[in-house]
């Protein structure tokens, strides 16, 4: 049967692929699937007895299941708002997300290149039409520039999948770091049981109050204060806390409580923002030095004020924990990371 360029029409005799072209076709895809096999793991099954990738994945996820039903736990059982096991929490769902992802990807590319390596070595042929040269239009490309093109563009690929396997690799790494994070943060928050059940005992939970004070002022707010207040709403554990933070460190640009529709403390009553900047920007050196002096005399009169936790310089200091100050994730701002405010919750 007469064979066909790549623009359907027959090839003169002379063009056809002799034994010695066929044979260096063969090479070449040879030569590529020997470089897939460098880059493919074994998959499940296998005499190494490796685990495929997916396996691992499932892992993954199992122990994050296990991590979250505790973690839900310690938070209902220490009064919510465990923001830095949130935080880790939230990590590890994003670098389980982003270690999902990389597989995914490395598995499309795993294939194709699977595919075509396999073709190319059964037909000796490639399974895309060659390229064809500008000054011979009608002339398919001879084997040496095929041989070229499995070399160079299925190379290519090749190098993508081994670059794909890292990524996956790394993506799993750091996902399993992560989870690392979550189960020692929960470890510790455990360790303290004894002693936060009779904090909790001693620091009963609040409400705001609907009914105005007898000595007026706001029902549930604060009067008095140096500083003026914005969301003035809070329980009398966070007002007597607001008025000893502002007694001595007052007065601040702004000092922000109440947040309707926030589903954490500052939506009950039982956080206020103690700023040392406004407009998001970044307080001078003066005022995050004020910032320190606030956030150590809250930490250190932690006990007699009731303070659940102190957030400042995307760090936090939780009471519920061993001591010490934890990193935060970063959460793109000034001010969500804390750097312009005290953030300081109560009981």
């Amino acid at each position: 049967m007469a064979a066909l360029d790549p623009l359907g029409r027959t090839a003169p005799a002379s063009a056809r692929p002799s034994g010695g072209r066929r044979t260096m076709r063969r090479l070449a895809a040879l030569a590529l699937v020997a470089g897939v096999s460098a880059v493919l793991p074994p998959v499940t099954g296998s005499a190494a007895g490796v685990p495929s990738a997916p396996a691992e994945k499932k892992d993954l996820k199992k122990e994050y299941a296990k991590l979250k039903k505790r973690a839900d736990a310690l938070s209902k059982e220490y009064r919510g708002e465990l923001v830095s096991l949130e935080e880790a929490k939230k990590a590890a769902e994003r670098a389980g997300a982003d270690a999902e992802r990389a597989g995914r990807d490395y598995e499309t590319a795993r294939a194709g290149v699977a595919r075509l390596a396999s073709t190319t070595y059964m037909t000796g042929r490639l399974d895309t039409i060659p390229m064809i040269t500008a000054a011979e239009p009608g002339t398919a490309v001879r084997d040496a520039a095929v041989i070229e093109h499995i070399s160079r563009n299925n190379g290519r690929r090749v190098q993508n999948l081994q670059a794909l396997t890292n990524q996956a690799a790394q993506s799993r790494q750091a996902a399993q770091a992560k989870l690392d994070a979550v189960r020692k943060e929960i470890e510790d928050l455990e360790g303290q049981r004894t002693r936060v059940r009779k904090l909790l005992a001693k620091y009963k939970p609040e409400a705001t109050r609907t009914k105005a004070p007898a000595g007026g002022g706001r029902p549930d707010g604060a009067s008095g204060a140096k500083s003026p207040i914005v969301g003035n709403s809070m329980t009398a554990r966070m007002r007597t806390a607001l008025l000893a933070i502002d007694g001595r460190f007052g007065p601040f640009p702004t000092i922000g409580c109440s947040r309707p529709g926030d589903p954490q403390d500052h939506g009950s009553g039982r956080a206020c923002d103690f700023m040392e900047s406004t407009g998001g920007k970044m307080p001078s050196a003066s005022a995050q030095a004020h910032g320190d002096q606030v956030a150590q005399y809250v930490i250190s009169n932690a006990s007699r004020l009731g303070i659940k936790y102190v957030i400042w310089k995307q760090r936090i200091y939780d009471m519920r924990g061993s001591g010490g100050w934890r990193a935060m994730e970063d959460r793109g701002s000034i001010t969500a990371n804390h750097f312009d405010h005290v953030h300081v919750s109560v009981l």
